[in-house]
């Protein structure tokens, strides 16, 4: 829970401790257990490291972890893997559907992201996702045409008569 997340009387969270609360969300939803051997090939860790992070995060109040016993979120850190999940989502589906980049790279991308966006950079992400998907003046076309522009680095043709008008 870095500055877009913390709340008063918090200590921010590193990326990786985000991460963790990430895998252990994504886990139970997936698997509806989290134990540490699965935390740690999902994330190309070793056990010991995921230990050591469990405990860090249960003395937080993040999880509830015992060894040898799965690993669940408490309340808090439901409410914040459950952010950081979103977030992630949503800079992925973002990246892909109006940058146009590919998944790989879009999934690497948010993952690092994710961590570094604050929150009014990712409410005008939002909002400019969503005015590019119901203005009539934009629309699928004009994100067709963005990543047209992207492939070609030059104006497609009717750009000059936009020029032009605004020009006028």
């Amino acid at each position: 829970m870095n500055a877009k997340n913390k709340s008063a009387g918090e200590h921010e969270l590193s990326a990786s401790q985000e991460d963790y609360l990430e895998a252990v969300c994504l886990l139970v939803q997936r698997n509806k257990v989290a134990r540490v051997r699965d935390i740690a090939d999902h994330m190309k860790v070793g056990m010991p490291s995921v230990t050591a992070a469990l405990k860090n995060l249960s003395a937080r109040g993040l999880v509830n972890y015992d060894p040898y016993e799965v690993v669940t979120l408490t309340g808090p850190g439901e409410q914040v893997a459950q952010q950081i999940t979103r977030t992630h989502t949503f800079l992925r589906r973002f990246l892909i559907g109006v940058l146009g980049v590919s998944a790989a790279s879009a999934e690497a991308n948010a993952c690092r992201l994710e961590h570094a966006v604050d929150a009014e950079l990712l409410e005008r992400l939002r909002s400019f996702a969503e005015f590019i998907e119901h203005c009539p003046r934009t629309g699928p076309d004009w994100v067709q045409e963005f990543l047209e522009y992207c492939n070609r680095r030059q104006d497609p043709e009717h750009c000059k008569d936009c020029k032009a008008d605004k020009n006028s």
